[in-house]
């Protein structure tokens, strides 16, 4: 707070008599600049100039008199800031307020002033070294009707200045053992009100250690008829530990029996620290100076002292010279205001060169505050030494900044180390999100990998049962040998896919490039894809340019554009366009095959090319796959020097293949299938009710089923499977588990949600190509009885069917 500041908070109160007191100068008056006022003083200042009733206080030897505006009338003009003895009119006030001085008991003095009686009241003010340091007077005229309001409101007035304070009053009726505290007291203490005063609920309240001679100071006090002065701890609820003095006074009666003692007790706590601090002090000061002499010459830190401001008296130790690699005596002004510094070096931070007013030692001058920094010694050979450390201001007895000390350390091999660890830690860091990563896409792949290869399996192994053991019609036999060979070849695809990214991972694969005209070979690409194209009603457009020749392995290029095209087809919806087009760009042979499919989100076309990387990983996903097929293009164009790249607007708006020319590459493989066993078991009157997604899945299972007897009932999705089982009845639930849009985890908890009579209790057997333990526990969790696992087992199945509808029934 400033000077002013500290002068209004003094003198607060009606504005015109605040005013008045603000602009006299104090320091020329026995009170001193009214800043350096004694808290005591200032708070009874603070009540005096708040009240309406005449109130005014007498303080420090002088007896210089301060008055509120209440008080005015009855004193002469000048009489505020004066002593007493130089105020006329109030001589009889001079007895008692020496009396209150002397002894500081309370008094009070009457004078007339016309037809009015005054009545004024006189009570010590102790300081904060618990002596009287004033006395506080409050009158109030006996005709005026409010004179009991204002008796309480001087008592308010006076528990306020107990408050500011930090005191209480207290009185022990000795013949009666009676005792009395002020509300200030309480406080003072950290009592509860509840307590009962007493003697002995105060030496209770004293610190064991200061007990015992508390109690001789008191009996000295009434023995000898001494005043009772004593200083001791207590324990505070709010502080912790207080250190009270408590000062009193014993009466006797005419027999010299003690009959009363009444006193004060005030918080010294800080009075008492400060004293502590002052114990020894000089003798500390002389040490530390011995110890700062030593310090400067032993000490591995470089240290400045600064005795000016402008830093050029300057004192340095041994490290300080070795530093800055001067001769010691010979230290220069190196940080002055003028910036004359003839150092061997420039002074930077943070890359910034510093002005002579910012280098860390005229900072803590110029602001006063401490500075803590990392500075850059820049020579001009281009050598950098670091330093670090803190520059804090020195103060003259006056408060006023006189100088600096400094201390710096090298740091350039630490900056050097940090730099190497944190060059390390960036690569453990990558290296362990890497390894973190790869394992996400290990499990994600293993899972998918587990999927994919064992739902082609299913229809496979369970027409070739049937066709085994049963006796079909020529279209149903064709139909079933379809199914056989488009899942086989969907299966011996993703096995090519494996060895493809096998070989190419290893080095092992081996190109046999030739010159080639491209347009053919995307023609033959196109011819792989038709069927799939036409099944969806997707329409094929090309724009070849048939001259464009590359040196390339036929079937490699040939596989990087049906790869290519398989994947717009997938991924593009029923009668959608798949458009290729084949031209020469800046010398580069182009194929670039676009799409009105599902595209691709920004977020995942830079993990597009990735091995295993997949835009919808979860069970729900509805297009299949190893996610292998775009990395094994990129492998295969790589290796015929060659350039791929994608591009989509958005989700929902297709997608841009583009692969770049001079060569190309990969190569395929194929897998084989196991027979099932033969069945036994006999299913008629049983309703089977089959929910699978795949149409071929589907077909199959009603066919086995049937064979068995069974009356089948299928569905290709988990919304339509709810909405038959409201409507028909059926004794056992079939349902694959990798469904999209709801899969057969929701599906099972949605019908165990319904109503008996709506199927809410049929027996359900989950058959999914996710085979691991946790998916079966998955599964029996969910609520389905049965897990079965694809490749499917034809007796497992029947007989999970049995089992399931005998345990009904």
């Amino acid at each position: 707070m400033s000077l002013q500041g500290t002068t209004q908070a003094v003198f607060a109160g009606p504005a015109p008599l605040a005013a008045l007191l603000r602009s006299r100068d104090w320091s020329q008056t026995p009170l001193g600049d009214a800043a350096t006022w004694p808290p005591a003083l200032k708070t009874t200042l603070g009540i005096v100039l708040s009240a309406e009733t005449p109130m005014a206080c007498l303080w420090g030897c002088g007896r210089i008199l301060l008055h509120n505006s209440a008080c005015a009338p009855l004193l002469p003009a000048n009489a505020q800031g004066q002593p007493l003895n130089a105020i006329d009119g109030w001589g009889a006030a001079g007895s008692a307020i020496e009396q209150v001085f002397a002894n500081g008991r309370s008094q009070s003095f009457d004078f007339m002033q016309g037809a009015t009686l005054h009545h004024w009241a006189c009570s010590p003010i102790w300081d904060e070294a618990g002596q009287i340091g004033g006395v506080f007077v409050t009158g109030q005229p006996t005709h005026c009707p409010s004179t009991e309001g204002a008796l309480r409101k001087s008592e308010e007035q006076l528990r306020l200045a107990q408050q500011g304070a930090e005191a209480g009053l207290w009185d022990w009726d000795m013949v009666n053992n009676h005792v009395t505290w002020s509300e200030e007291y309480y406080h003072l203490y950290g009592l509860d009100l509840t307590v009962k005063p007493s003697y002995d609920n105060w030496l209770a309240s004293i610190s064991p250690l200061d007990r015992p001679h508390v109690e001789i100071k008191v009996r000295e006090a009434i023995e000898r008829g001494k005043n009772l002065k004593v200083s001791f701890r207590i324990g505070h609820p709010e502080d912790g530990r207080r250190w009270i003095m408590v000062r009193g006074q014993t009466f006797y009666d005419t027999a010299g029996n003690p009959i009363r003692m009444t006193g004060i007790a005030i918080n010294v706590t800080e009075q008492k620290r400060f004293e502590q601090a002052l114990i020894g002090s000089e003798a500390i000061a002389r040490t530390q100076a011995e110890e700062l002499a030593a310090l400067m010459e032993t000490t591995p830190a470089a240290i400045w002292i600064a005795h000016d401001v402008e830093c050029r008296q300057m004192t340095a130790n041994r490290m300080a010279h070795q530093l800055m690699q001067t001769e010691p005596g010979a230290l220069p002004a190196e940080s002055s205001w003028a910036g004359d510094s003839p150092m061997p070096f420039k002074q930077y931070k943070q890359g910034q060169e510093l002005l002579p007013q910012d280098l860390p030692m005229q900072k803590a001058i110029r602001t006063g505050q401490e500075v803590t920094d990392e500075i850059e010694f820049v020579y001009p050979d281009g050598t950098v030494r670091y330093i670090y450390g803190k520059a804090v201001p020195l103060y003259a007895p006056s408060g006023e900044v006189r100088g600096a000390i400094a201390g710096f350390i090298e740091i350039t091999a630490l900056k050097q180390s940090e730099h190497e660890r944190e060059q390390l830690l960036q690569r453990e860091r990558i290296a362990r999100e890497e390894a973190e990563q790869a394992n996400r896409l290990k499990d994600q792949f293993l899972a998918v990998l587990s999927h994919e290869l064992r739902s082609p399996l299913n229809p496979i192994l369970g027409w070739a049962k049937l066709l085994q053991t049963r006796s079909f019609d020529a279209a149903k036999t064709a139909q079933a040998l379809a199914t056989i060979e488009r899942n086989a070849l969907l299966q011996t695809q993703l096995v090519d896919d494996l060895l493809d990214l096998a070989k190419i991972l290893r080095g092992k694969l081996h190109l046999n490039p030739v010159p080639v005209y491209l347009a053919g070979i995307v023609e033959a690409a196109v011819e792989t894809v038709k069927t799939s194209a036409a099944a969806k009603t997707i329409a094929l457009k090309l724009d070849l340019e048939p001259t464009i020749q590359v040196a390339g392995d036929t079937a490699r290029l040939q596989q990087i554009v049906s790869n290519l095209l398989s994947n717009a087809i997938k991924f593009t919806p029923s009668d959608g366009q798949v458009t290729v087009t084949l031209q020469s760009v800046d010398n580069q042979a182009e194929i670039s095959v676009s799409d009105t499919g599902i595209g691709i989100s920004p977020e995942f076309l830079p993990h597009l090319f990735e091995s295993f990387r997949q835009e919808d990983i979860s069970i729900t996903r509805r297009h299949g796959g190893l996610g292998l097929g775009l990395a094994i293009v990129r492998q295969l164009v790589d290796v015929h020097g060659g350039t791929i790249t994608a591009r989509s607007p958005g989700e929902g708006q297709g997608a841009t293949f583009s692969v770049r020319l001079p060569q190309l590459s990969v190569e395929a493989n194929t897998g084989s299938a196991a027979a099932l066993p033969k069945p036994a078991l006999d299913l008629s009157g049983i309703r089977v009710f089959s929910v699978d997604d795949s149409a071929d899945t589907r077909e199959f299972l009603t066919v086995l089923l049937e064979q068995y007897g069974a009356n089948v009932i299928t569905a290709g999705s988990a919304s339509e499977a709810l909405a038959a089982l409201r409507t028909m009845h059926a004794d056992v639930l079939i349902s694959d588990i990798g469904m999209p849009e709801m899969d057969g985890y929701k599906l099972i908890r949605r019908v165990r949600a319904l109503p008996p009579d709506q199927g809410g209790d049929i027996p359900a057997i989950a058959l999914t190509a996710y085979a691991r333990d946790e998916d079966q526990r998955q599964s029996l969790a969910s609520g389905y009885q049965r897990h079965l696992s694809k490749p499917l087992d034809l007796e497992k199945l029947v007989q999970a069917v049995v089992e399931l509808t005998q345990a009904r029934s």
